[in-house]
């Protein structure tokens, strides 16, 4: 029996449907948006100011779409860059969505040697796989939780692609998720001194703080945390949150995303991180949210010790790959 042939070609207008089905059939389990409807993957992925059509490539055979891959670039510093400025120097290959079920490495490969394909010929000079902020172009808010930084470790048809090409981990994420419903209130003997110091300053649906961080949860809510001095307003601590309640179509459970938690350098170990999670652990109880969800590198001993005292417990993994420098160049 001869195989089918498989065709690759660049996304077209009337593909959203079968690949918002696959989407549905081919992503993990966990820490991703399922159900994911057509209007949604248009919206979230097709419909952003960086999309281009060249970049989302999409497999065939015998006429139906049985795989894509996706893949871009980020800014060189989205703080300060021009908005929609991209940097094509690094590329990245942001996701890779096959049926689930049998091994298909000649798909899964093909794959993603076309996106590596068309990295180069935007002029691409490093390629990684998986994505990490600011390298994290188009599904920060629909996969891999509170802040895209790698392939879930449930993925494995992208891992496997990946692995089998050559290219190397070089960072590891750990998916922490507290659950509000299950687990009392964390008390910190220092939280009574530090409350009379401080203040909390909360602004909900506040602004993004730059383009990018705009584009993939600008419309998901986002609620800037800030621990202050009651003395001189000082900023001590801050954090910002975001909705996650589409990460919950499946186990029905509301959520937020903690991410760019920060001290500041001068009042590190006094104990104003703890307390400005504790308290935004606090208003999530208070706004009825069933789960907090937060992610820190693997290398981060203290992050981990933090939010592991504090309740959370590891819920998934997350691995951002680099192709090496000398296959950087290979011919596909």
């Amino acid at each position: 029996h001869q195989r089918p042939v498989t065709y690759f070609r660049p996304f077209r207008n009337s593909d959203s449907l079968a690949l918002a089905a696959l989407w549905n059939r081919g992503s993990p389990d966990s820490f991703v948006v399922r159900p994911l409807t057509t209007h949604e993957f248009d919206e979230r992925v097709v419909g952003t100011p960086n999309f281009d059509a060249a970049g989302l490539i999409v497999a065939e055979r015998d006429g139906s779409i049985v795989g894509f891959t996706h893949a871009g670039f980020g800014p060189t510093d989205p703080t300060i860059d021009p908005p929609f400025h991209l940097s094509h120097e690094l590329g990245c290959v942001g996701m890779l969505i096959v049926e689930r079920g049998s091994v298909d490495l000649t798909l899964e490969t093909g794959l993603l040697a076309e996106a590596e394909t068309y990295l180069r010929s935007r002029g691409a000079e490093v390629i990684y796989a998986g994505g990490q902020f600011p390298l994290n172009p188009f599904y920060w808010g629909i996969y891999g939780g509170s802040e895209w930084a790698g392939i879930l470790g449930g993925h494995g048809a992208f891992h496997r692609a990946v692995m089998h090409a050559g290219y190397e981990a070089v960072s590891s994420t750990v998916l922490f998720e507290a659950d509000l419903t299950g687990t009392p209130e964390s008390r910190d003997p220092r939280g009574v001194l530090i409350r009379r110091m401080t203040r909390l300053d909360v602004v909900e649906d506040a602004m993004p703080k730059n383009w990018w961080e705009a584009i993939a949860i600008g419309d998901f809510r986002p609620t800037h945390h800030r621990l202050v001095s009651k003395i001189d307003a000082t900023e001590l601590a801050r954090a910002t949150t975001w909705d996650m309640t589409w990460f919950g179509r499946r186990d029905g459970r509301t959520r937020i995303g903690l991410f760019d938690m920060d001290v500041h350098p001068a009042h590190r170990r006094k104990g104003y991180g703890r307390h400005l999670v504790n308290e935004i652990l606090r208003y999530a109880r208070s706004q009825s949210t069933s789960a907090v969800a937060v992610q820190t590198r693997a290398t981060n001993t203290a992050a981990l010790g933090l939010y592991q005292s504090l309740g959370f417990e590891p819920v998934e993994n997350a691995t951002l790959y680099r192709l090496p420098g000398g296959l950087s160049t290979r011919p596909v």
